[in-house]
């Protein structure tokens, strides 16, 4: 095959479909494709899922990619090839291509590389007999080139394919061609051509290219899954607080960045306290061991539950794994339900503005939030393990109960999922709490006191989830289990009702 491939008559088949041809002008709404699942998983999540958002497979969104294809096509009069690359190039948006390409089309084909591929008449360029890859010599049927004119035999140009799609993943759909002084851009021609094998493969990654220029959708981060979070409107994906839930692989996300649910805190304050936690890992690492010592005998002690309230077994001393103070101080008598959740600066030497001195007041500020902030994140982690053994803890309890039915011991896996919340809620009160303005002193207190109960609450219920079953009170944990929930919202409203004060 020496001539470049009859572009104009290749159809892009994506084994879907025919799209039809109406078209109101108007921003696509993903949630006009969708449908609701009666099958969605129940969650316990305490952050809004805002009305209209869909869980869609990957495929339902090919229609609108066909359809904007097909509408380039035939208003610029291009090829269904070029009319991908052109989109790609500008977010897939028809409105944004079309207004450069008719201020200066020739300087629009030329940077995105499908010059050749749309002006037909330029000549081809010639080549050498011998391929410029292998070198093997090339006779009529074993060569191909893009419009560019570049030859190259047919084992090279399927290499070259394959590797593109291998190694470059998702990023293979920019490649250009193997000449490197020309910048055409390879299309699903060349690939079915070269490699129909791995076509599938790359229409896969232009779907992906598709779903993430998209202002209105967002992959689920679930590892494997392939599924896609659907917004009805733009506001949707910019209000901080609104998470999307898979119904495919049970993953909860922030729709705006993709983490996990962090409520309280937004979007920007924690990219700024992931970078720092990478920045700063080493010190804190190396300041929060594994391991603690008794305060009281320094024995070595290893934390294995999620319970902040540690026994040592060597000398019974209970202290706080967090403050390393007496247990007995973190109650109601004592004037503080949780009192080591505030940051004290009381002990620095503040009339010392040095550098030294200013930067070791900033250590010690950060390594108060974080140690609270990896605590937690591990009894977060702990509590997921111990929600995955719940099922059989409640069969052991229904089989030790006489005449009990599994709504009776249903209590367990409540107060577990419950925990499970709680504890990712309290992780990311300390990210939002590094950020609060430290002047805001009235707004800062009324929210360290909302953490501070949500907390005590919380290793109360921890502490009751732990026991072993002969001593559970099944009571006492619904209670628990019904307070924790009521400070959750408590905090979370909290935030929601103004109390956005930033440093």
């Amino acid at each position: 095959m020496s001539s470049s491939a009859e572009e104009d008559e290749y159809e892009y088949d994506y084994s879907d479909e025919e799209v039809g041809d109406d078209d109101s002008g108007m921003d696509w709404n993903p949630s006009a494709i969708a449908s609701e699942n009666p099958n969605a998983a129940p969650t316990m999540m305490y952050v809004h899922q805002k009305k209209g958002i869909r869980i869609l497979p990957a495929n339902e969104l090919l229609p609108e990619m066909k359809r904007r294809l097909k509408d380039v096509t035939e208003i610029l009069d291009i090829s269904p090839a070029a009319a991908a690359v052109l989109l790609r190039a500008h977010n897939w948006s028809k409105e944004q291509l079309c207004e450069v390409f008719y201020a200066d089309s020739e300087k629009i084909l030329k940077k995105c590389g499908v010059n050749h591929r749309c002006n037909p008449k330029l000549p081809p360029k010639s080549s050498d007999d011998n391929c410029p890859i292998c070198y093997d010599e090339m006779k009529v049927g074993t060569k191909m080139a893009m419009p560019c004119g570049h030859e190259f035999c047919l084992d090279c140009w399927h290499d070259f394919c394959v590797n593109a799609i291998k190694q470059e993943g998702p990023s293979c759909v920019y490649s250009t061609c193997p000449d490197a002084s020309c910048t055409e851009c390879l299309t699903e021609v060349e690939v079915e051509t070269a490699c129909p094998d791995y076509l599938q493969k790359f229409q896969t990654f232009q779907l992906r290219n598709f779903v993430q220029s998209n202002t209105l959708t967002r992959w689920c981060p679930g590892i494997g899954c392939e599924r896609i979070a659907c917004a009805p409107n733009a506001s949707a994906m910019e209000q901080e607080g609104n998470v999307a839930h898979c119904d495919g692989c049970c993953t909860s996300f922030c729709l705006i960045c993709g983490e996990e649910p962090h409520a309280p805190s937004g979007c920007k304050d924690l990219a700024l306290w992931n970078e720092k936690c990478r920045n700063e890992s080493e010190t804190a690492n190396w300041i929060l061991a594994n391991t603690k010592s008794c305060p009281k005998c320094a024995s070595r002690i290893e934390k294995n539950q999620g319970c902040n309230h540690i026994t040592c077994q060597r000398c019974k001393h209970d202290f706080c794994w967090i403050c390393l103070q007496e247990w007995s101080t973190h109650g109601a008598n004592t004037g503080g339900y949780y009192k080591c959740n505030k940051y004290d600066s009381g002990n620095s030497d503040t009339a010392d503005q040095s550098d030294a001195a200013k930067a070791k007041r900033e250590l010690d500020r950060y390594l108060h939030y974080y140690k609270r902030f990896h605590a937690h994140s591990e009894a977060q982690t702990f509590a997921k393990k111990q929600l995955n053994e719940t099922e059989n803890r409640m069969v052991r309890l229904q089989e030790s109960s006489e005449n009990a039915k599994w709504s009776d011991v249903e209590f367990l896996k409540t107060a577990n999922e419950q925990l499970v919340e709680c504890r990712r809620v309290l992780k990311y009160t300390y990210v939002y709490a590094y950020y609060l303005n430290s002047s805001a002193k009235m707004q800062k207190e009324r929210f360290e006191n909302h953490q501070e109960m949500l907390e005590k609450f919380t290793e109360n219920l921890s502490e009751l989830s732990e026991k072993p079953l002969d001593q559970m009170d099944r009571t006492e944990v619904v209670n628990t289990t019904r307070v924790v929930d009521r400070f959750m919202k408590n905090i979370l409203q909290c935030v929601d009702e103004g109390m956005d004060i930033h440093l």
